[in-house]
């Protein structure tokens, strides 16, 4: 079994998995010179991201949305379903942990306890759960089901959560007639090898989303492009857990090219915005601008136009585009600067060859002093 991490001077890195060919940046070149999403592929890229020294792969997932020209062209998509990614990823590694999304809304609470509980014990206590509510109402119509709104779904994931929680951990029958969820019974085991459960995580930027996380996550994703907004999301966040007496860490979303020579990574990320595809960009900013609450604050002064292109150009997340010394400083002072105590990083060109390109950022981390091999610390979180 994994512990989780016990010093807060160590920075955790998260690879943000592919969820199609492109995610953030909305290049179409950057989807051509990706690979296919074969299975030979993306098990070559998770072996690749456990050898160079990742701690974990995120595993980003949606049920709906994002239509016919985002999709056509492969950004966020294809997306293959988190959990059952997550199995693959998992039988094909041995170290590395793996954080797939689950919707709370669109589940029952024994779905998730099960599913997660097979995960854990099959990986032996390297799978973590990316809890989501699901913001879009044609998912619901999917499910058949109706919208819900907004703080509701919170309440809803909190039951859940507790539900799925007691299932884990009680080895009893439990009897819950609640608000939202009737259960009575018990899961067969296996049960989570990770202890007291398996690490979980959410991203919800709104106060009921900052507040789940703070009652039950140990990380909250952000979406935050400064150290300025980072800290803000830090502060926010210490005020809830106070009241919580919770440890729950910031993890910023961030996009990295790396290259040898001054202006070489600039220029690529350069490159790649020639390729922007706007129509693509508009979908899925409608999608993710009218209802994730991080992404509108960011972008609620732009006009349409602006905001789709710098949401497109990966505009939201903090950016790691330099050399390998230049990208190391942004890091540390990053890890220095703010609570952050995971950075999950996306690569816009993603294939082996490209997240190698990162191990030189490794070795600058680790000689500040924020960084050890996750081998060395027995691969904790």
């Amino acid at each position: 079994m994994k512990p989780k991490p016990e010093d807060p001077s160590q920075l955790s890195l998260g690879y943000f998995f592919p969820s199609g060919k492109t995610n953030f940046l909305y290049s179409d070149e950057a989807a051509r010179r990706t690979p296919p999403m074969t299975k030979a592929n993306l098990i070559a890229l998770a072996q690749a991201a456990e050898e160079v020294g990742f701690d974990s792969l995120f595993i980003a997932d949606n049920w709906s949305g994002h239509q016919r020209a985002a999709e056509e062209a492969g950004h966020q998509a294809p997306a293959y379903h988190a959990p059952l990614l997550a199995m693959a990823l998992l039988a094909s590694t041995e170290h590395i942990g793996v954080i797939s999304t689950l919707h709370t809304t669109h589940h029952k609470p024994a779905h998730v306890a099960r599913m997660g509980a097979t995960l854990d014990a099959f990986s032996d206590g390297r799978w973590g759960w990316n809890v989501v509510t699901g913001f879009s109402a044609d998912e619901a119509a999917l499910f058949g089901e109706e919208f819900v709104e907004h703080d509701q779904r919170y309440e809803m994931a909190a039951e859940f959560v507790e539900i799925v929680i007691r299932l884990w951990t009680e080895h009893e029958p439990i009897d819950v007639d609640g608000a939202f969820y009737r259960v009575t019974g018990r899961i067969k085991m296996p049960r989570p090898i990770q202890q007291p459960h398996p690490l979980l995580v959410s991203a919800g930027a709104s106060p009921a989303g900052a507040q789940f996380a703070a009652r039950f996550c140990d990380q909250l994703v952000t979406l935050a492009n400064t150290e300025e907004l980072v800290r803000d999301v830090d502060n926010r966040l210490a005020a809830l857990t106070a009241r919580t007496q919770r440890t729950v860490g910031t993890c910023p979303f961030s996009m990295a090219i790396v290259r040898p020579g001054d202006g070489e990574a600039e220029a690529e990320y350069a490159r790649l915005l020639e390729s922007l595809n706007v129509e693509a960009t508009k979908e899925i900013a409608a999608d993710v601008l009218g209802s994730i609450e991080s992404s509108r604050s960011m972008y609620e002064k732009m006009g349409e136009d602006e905001a789709t292109r710098a949401f497109g150009g990966a505009g939201s997340v903090l950016q790691l585009i330099g050399t390998p010394e230049q990208v190391a400083e942004k890091i540390i002072s990053l890890k220095r600067n703010t609570a952050t105590t995971n950075l999950l990083i996306n690569f816009p060109l993603w294939s082996p060859q490209e997240l190698q390109s990162f191990t030189p950022v490794l070795a600058h981390l680790r000689e500040a002093g924020i960084w050890t091999p996750p081998q060395n610390r027995k691969w904790s979180w």
